[in-house]
């Protein structure tokens, strides 16, 4: 009977010794926690404004820097000999076309050459005769008025030609040569041999930008927008240059927020000597903000926006909430500074404020 109650007693001990290692509990990471509810709160704070504001943005073309290169005649692409990112100098030939317009316009000047050589020859014929008095004086005047007409319709197809970058002489040839308006970068290029083209086309041939000059695009959110003004310096980085820093002024603000992103557009311009700055290129704008001042720094996941408003789920004894209404100043990702009736120290509750905030609004 003892053995009995010996073998009882060691199964037992394990059992009964479970319910003390239940009893520890670990306590999750936050700065303070509401042991009556599963809302957790963080502690509002007077903080220093962030010295500093960091917007993302690209590198952009300077639009009063770019030139769009059109067919002017329609045919058939030969050859193309500028390539995608090739610098070209004003007047270089970027392509050549064979056109069936080019040799109209060939045919002209040759039929206006022919008309100026009959109307001189006419002209001089009928002098001779007004000489010798077997022309009249009407005559010579018409000779010599036909011989005008003729010099300028031959001017005139000889400008033709000129425009279209054919030559005037005995072996000139029906192509189109498509040449740099202006010196500068090709940083878009939409033509390959064998196309055909058309005059009435929308698309350009070729885009021509000088890069000395580029534009950084860069979104502003509304908590921001009162930080920024024309005229401002800043600092780009960009991803490609990490240890390089770029300084530009900001010269346009949009007056329009975007009804999807709520973000307004600004634009930097600046120097890119060496053409570093690609279009397109990712980079980071930051402006250093003077007289910053105080200010209360909340946790960015107590601030709920709802309505046009922003508000904050304040603790204001264990277990009890009120919905307290702020102006938010400007957002980083480490806080939201707001102004309000918050005070320094106060409870508002961040996870599961959305939640609780319904509740409360209901």
């Amino acid at each position: 009977m003892p053995f009995r109650l010996l073998i009882t007693a060691v199964l037992a001990a394990p059992i009964l010794s479970l319910p003390a290692c239940s009893e520890k509990k670990a306590e999750l990471p936050t700065n303070s926690k509401d042991t009556e509810s599963t809302y957790r709160t963080d502690t509002v704070m007077t903080r220093n404004l962030a010295d500093d504001l960091r917007f993302t943005g690209k590198v952009s073309y300077d639009q009063r820097r770019v030139d769009q290169v059109f067919p002017v005649v329609s045919g058939n692409v030969l050859d193309v000999s500028a390539t995608l990112g090739a610098h070209v100098q004003q007047g270089q030939a970027l392509a050549r076309v064979q056109s069936a317009d080019v040799s109209g316009y060939l045919n002209d000047f040759n039929a206006a050459k022919s008309d100026f050589a009959l109307a001189q020859r006419n002209a001089n014929n009928t002098e001779q005769l007004y000489k010798t008095n077997f022309a009249s004086q009407s005559d010579l005047i018409a000779a010599r008025e036909g011989l005008v007409k003729a010099q300028s319709a031959l001017n005139r197809t000889q400008q033709i030609l000129k425009l279209y970058g054919a030559s005037s002489n005995g072996t000139a040839k029906p192509i189109y040569e498509v040449k740099a308006p202006v010196s500068g970068f090709v940083v878009a290029r939409n033509v390959n041999p064998n196309m055909q083209l058309r005059p009435d086309n929308s698309t350009p041939l070729f885009i021509i930008s000088d890069l000395s000059r580029v534009w950084i695009l860069f979104n502003i959110y509304e908590t921001d927008i009162s930080a920024l003004r024309i005229g401002q310096q800043v600092d780009i980085t960009a991803l490609a240059y990490p240890d390089k820093k770029f300084s530009g002024t900001i010269t346009n603000i949009s007056n329009v927020v975007d009804a999807d992103t709520r973000v307004l557009q600004a634009r930097v311009e600046l120097p890119n000597p060496g053409g570093l700055l690609k279009p397109d290129m990712f980079c980071t704008v930051s402006l250093h903000l003077e007289n910053s001042g105080k200010n209360l720094a909340l946790n960015p996941k107590s601030v709920i926006f709802s309505k046009d408003k922003y508000f904050v789920v304040k603790q204001t004894a264990p277990g009890k909430y009120a919905v307290v209404p702020v102006n938010v100043v400007r957002s980083t990702p480490e806080y939201t500074y707001v102004t309000g009736s918050l005070k320094n120290g106060d409870q508002v509750v961040t996870e599961g404020s959305l939640l609780l905030f319904n509740d409360l609004t209901d």
